[in-house]
């Protein structure tokens, strides 16, 4: 198997005023909450497909394909999903929206380019998903400790449960509450 491209992040300025294919694979809600000020596709990886691509978006399979997320896994992910849909001119932007934003390179969070739309649409973000799990985890974590120490220690599986999934996710960088949240109604478009 061929190893995924990638490029650092400093290069996307340029590729931006190229007019170069950016390919965002960020959920809905991580996209609200900070984007790229350039022109660039937003397609979450779970609705990624190389047919999506061609009959919605209208690239072409030897279109050179810049793709980010937040830190760079999910890219890595999609820029697989794509090749093996026969898209072989991907490439990997390094550290994604993060690296992009260390390095000054311009984003936001209040405009949302719409997949396949010409133009923006305002939307106000909601709590942040990163402030949204440290909420959730804690309301777990002090409802089960006070359920262990007043009704049975049984309940202390739930604080256990939660420090077991945040280590999970220290770890793998891979959040399971977060992807919980991002479908609660709140967080939808």
């Amino acid at each position: 198997m061929e190893p995924i491209r990638t490029i650092h992040a400093t290069e996307l300025n340029q590729l931006a005023k190229k007019g170069c294919i950016i390919l965002d694979v960020r959920t809905d809600m991580e996209h609200r909450e900070a984007h790229l000020d350039c022109p660039h596709i937003h397609l979450p990886l779970d609705e990624l497909s190389g047919e999506t691509l061609s009959q919605v978006e209208q690239i072409q399979k030897d279109t050179p394909i810049y793709i980010l997320c937040r830190s760079g896994k999910r890219a890595t992910a999609a820029s697989q999903r794509l090749k093996d849909d026969g898209y072989e001119n991907t490439c990997v932007i390094e550290g994604g929206i993060l690296a992009c934003q260390e390095c000054g390179t311009p984003t936001s969070g209040t405009t949302v380019v719409k997949t396949g739309a010409a133009c923006c649409a305002t939307v106000k973000s909601p709590i942040s998903l990163e402030r949204q799990v440290r909420i959730a985890a804690g309301i777990c974590v002090a409802i089960g400790s006070v359920l262990a120490l007043t009704l049975s220690p049984l309940w202390a599986i739930i604080p256990l449960a939660v420090g077991s999934g945040l280590v999970f996710a220290g770890v793998t960088d891979r959040c399971g509450l977060a992807l919980i949240l991002t479908k609660a109604p709140w967080n939808q478009k």
